[in-house]
C-alpha cells in the first residue's frame, strides 16, 4: 500500500474506531453499574471484611477509570494508547470483580468473553494476543490456586458450593470461548480492513481514470479548436463574399460548401460532447441484434454509394441480445462509417451477425481497405488518434466505452490478407452493477 493510501486508510480507521470507542466508554458506564451492583450485593450478603474492602476499592477504581476515559476522550479524542489502556483496565477490574464474587465459581466469569472479543476487533495482532494470553494465564492461575485450596473464602456462601469438576469444566469452557471470541473479533477486523483497502483501491482507480480523462480533454480541446478553425474560416469567407453581393443569387456550390462545413463542425462537436460527458445510464431492452444491424446498413447505403462500396450482411435468423439499442446502434454506425471510408472503390464491406461459442452476441464488420498501420496498432482506441484527414479521433474511443458499459468488448485488428476486422461482443446477460435506468421485459423482435 502506497504512502497516500496508507494515510487515508489510517485516517478512516481512526475515525470509525473513534466512534466505536466513544460508544464503548459510555456503554461501560452503564455495564459498570450492573457489575458494581452485583459485587455490592455480594459483599452485603457475604460480609467478609476482605470482600467489602476489595469491593470498595474496585468501585472507586472502576468509576474513576470510566470517568477519566470519558473525560480524556472528550478532550483529545482517540489516541494511540486509548484502546490498549482501556482494554487492560477493563480486564484487571473484571478479574477483581470475579474474585470478589466467587473466583472461578463467580456468576460474572462469562463477562471475560466480551473483553476477548472487543480486543480482537480493536487491537492489532500483537496487542490482541497479549490480552488473550494474559486473560488465559490469569484464569488458569486463579483456577489452580482455588482448586488446590490455596485461596480460602472466595466462594459466596449464600450461593452454595459446586463440585470441583464442575468448576474446572466451566473454566475450560470460558477459556475456549474466550479464544473463539478473540479470533472472531480478529477476523471481523481483517474483513473490515480488507473492505477498506478495496474501497480505497477502487477510489484511486476512479480518480486515475478521471485524471486521465481530464488530461485527454485538455489535449483534445486544443485539437478541437484547431479542427474547427478551417471550417470556420471557410464559412466566414463565404459569408463575407455573399454579403458583398447582396443582390445576386448565390451559386449552389457556395451553399453546398457552407452546409457541408457546418455539418462537419457539428459532427466534431457531437463526438467531443459524447467523449467529454460521463456515460449516461443504459436503457435496456431485449432486441434482435440482426434487425438493428440491418437498420444501420440501410442508413449507410447513401455513403456506400458515394464511395462505390457494396454492403453485404451475413448470418441468418434473429440474434437476441439485452442491451441499450440506441447505444449499440451508435457503435454499429461508427464501425460501418469507418469501414466504408477505409474501403477503396469497387470493394465491399461485410457485416456478420451471430453468436459466440458461449452464446454471447457477436457482430463483425470486415472491410477491404489498407488496414491499421503498425504505428497506430496500439493506439487505435486512444482519444484524438485518427488516420483520417478530417477526423476527430473520438468515434472509436466512444464506441469502445459504450461496448464496455454493456459488459462487452470492441476489438480491431487487421485481416488475414487486407483490410480491417472490427468485432463487437455483447454478453447474453448484463453483468451485475451495470448502469441502467430500467429493464424492459418486452422483446423487440
Amino acid at each position: 500500500m502506497d504512502t497516500a493510501r496508507q494515510r487515508d486508510f489510517n485516517e478512516i480507521q481512526i475515525r470509525h474506531f473513534s466512534r466505536v470507542f466513544g460508544r464503548m466508554v459510555r456503554m461501560r458506564l452503564h455495564i459498570g453499574k450492573l457489575l458494581l451492583t452485583a459485587t455490592t450485593v455480594a459483599a452485603v450478603l457475604d460480609p467478609a471484611l476482605w470482600r467489602r474492602v476489595t469491593v470498595g476499592m474496585l468501585v472507586a477504581g472502576w468509576s474513576g477509570l470510566s470517568l477519566f476515559e470519558l473525560w480524556r476522550f472528550g478532550r483529545r479524542g482517540l489516541t494511540a494508547s486509548s484502546m490498549p489502556s482501556n482494554i487492560w483496565g477493563s480486564l484487571v477490574f473484571q478479574f477483581g470483580f470475579i474474585v470478589c464474587t466467587g473466583g472461578i465459581a463467580s456468576p460474572l466469569l462469562p463477562s471475560l468473553l466480551p473483553v476477548s472479543f472487543v480486543s480482537g476487533v480493536v487491537l492489532k495482532d500483537d496487542a490482541r494476543r497479549m490480552i488473550l494470553v494474559a486473560n488465559l494465564v490469569a484464569l488458569g492461575v486463579l483456577a489452580c490456586l482455588q482448586l488446590s485450596g490455596a485461596l480460602q473464602g472466595l466462594p459466596l456462601g449464600f450461593l452454595g458450593s459446586a463440585p470441583p469438576l464442575f468448576l474446572l469444566v466451566g473454566v475450560i469452557a470460558v477459556a475456549i470461548l474466550g479464544v473463539i471470541a478473540n479470533r472472531a473479533g480478529a477476523l471481523i477486523r481483517v474483513a473490515f480492513d480488507n473492505m477498506l483497502v478495496d474501497a480505497l483501491g477502487h477510489r484511486d482507480e476512479l480518480l486515475a481514470v478521471h485524471r486521465n480523462h481530464a488530461r485527454e480533454l485538455e489535449a483534445l480541446s486544443g485539437e478541437i479548436a484547431h479542427e474547427l478553425k478551417n471550417p470556420l474560416a471557410t464559412v466566414k469567407g463565404l459569408t463575407q463574399l455573399m454579403a458583398r453581393e447582396p443582390g445576386r443569387p448565390q451559386p449552389s456550390e457556395r451553399l453546398r460548401v457552407l452546409s457541408s462545413e457546418v455539418s462537419r463542425m457539428q459532427g466534431i462537436l457531437d463526438e467531443f460532447l459524447n467523449f467529454s460527458r460521463p456515460l449516461v445510464p443504459l436503457s435496456v431492452s431485449a432486441i434482435d441484434l440482426a434487425e438493428l444491424c440491418d437498420e444501420a446498413l440501410i442508413l449507410h447505403e447513401g455513403l456506400a454509394s458515394e464511395h462505390a462500396v457494396r454492403l453485404l450482411r451475413e448470418g441468418s435468423g434473429p440474434v437476441l441480445a439485452r442491451c441499450d439499442p440506441r447505444k449499440v446502434k451508435q457503435v454499429m454506425m461508427n464501425l460501418l462509417h469507418n469501414a466504408i471510408e477505409a474501403s477503396p472503390p469497387g470493394s465491399q464491406v461485410v457485416l456478420h451477425v451471430g453468436s459466440t461459442d458461449v452464446g454471447d452476441a457477436r457482430v463483425v464488420v470486415v472491410d477491404e481497405g489498407s488496414g491499421i498501420s503498425p504505428e497506430m496498432a496500439d493506439r487505435v482506441f486512444d482519444a484524438g488518434v485518427t488516420s483520417k484527414a478530417r477526423g476527430s479521433g473520438l468515434g472509436l474511443t466512444v464506441a469502445r466505452a459504450l461496448a464496455r458499459q454493456h459488459g462487452g468488448e470492441l476489438r480491431l485488428e487487421n485481416g488475414r490478407t487486407c483490410g480491417c476486422v472490427a468485432e463487437l461482443v455483447l454478453p447474453r446477460e448484463l453483468p451485475a452493477g451495470t448502469l441502467g435506468t430500467g429493464v424492459e421485459t418486452r422483446a423487440h423482435v
